[in-house]
C-alpha cells in the first residue's frame, strides 16, 4: 500500500475502562449517524456522533497497515492532527470471538425493540472488524 501522505495523525481509541489502542496512522475511516467520514492530517476540526454499528478503521497503522475496530455509541473528534474516538464499547477486529459475535446476531437479527436492534448492530460490527461474514 502506498503512502497517503508524509503527514501523520495521531490516533486514540478509547472507553470508559481507558485507552484501547493509540498511536499513528495515515487516515481515519468511521461511520456516522450522518454517514461515513474520512479523516487526513489537516483535516477541518470535526465532532461527530459514532453510529451503533460502527466500524473504526486506521489506514497506515501497525506493521499490517490497517487497525479496526468495532465501537459501539460514542463520538469521533479530530483536531491539529489529533483523532480521538471516544467509545462506550470498543473492540480491536483481530481480537473479536468471531462464535461469540455470530450468536449474538442471531439471537437478536430479528428483534423489534431498540435495545435488541442495538445489540444486533454491535454484533454486525464486531463481525466487519473481524473481517467474517455477517449474514447469519
Amino acid at each position: 500500500m502506498a503512502a497517503l501522505s508524509a503527514k501523520k495523525l495521531q490516533v486514540a481509541l478509547v472507553t470508559p475502562e481507558g485507552e484501547l489502542w493509540s498511536g499513528e496512522g495515515e487516515m481515519v475511516i468511521a461511520k456516522t449517524v450522518e454517514g461515513e467520514i474520512g479523516i487526513l492530517p489537516d483535516h477541518v476540526p470535526v465532532l461527530a456522533a459514532l453510529a451503533p454499528d460502527c466500524v473504526v478503521r486506521v489506514l497506515g497503522a501497525r506493521e499490517t497497515g490497517e487497525l479496526t475496530a468495532a465501537v459501539h455509541g460514542g463520538f469521533v473528534s479530530m483536531e491539529d492532527n489529533r483523532v480521538s474516538v471516544l467509545a462506550e464499547l470498543a473492540e480491536l477486529g483481530d481480537r473479536v470471538d468471531v462464535e461469540s459475535a455470530r450468536a449474538q446476531l442471531a439471537k437478536n437479527k430479528d428483534a423489534d425493540d431498540d435495545e435488541g436492534r442495538d445489540r444486533a448492530a454491535h454484533a454486525r460490527a464486531r463481525l466487519r472488524a473481524a473481517g467474517a461474514d455477517v449474514s447469519v
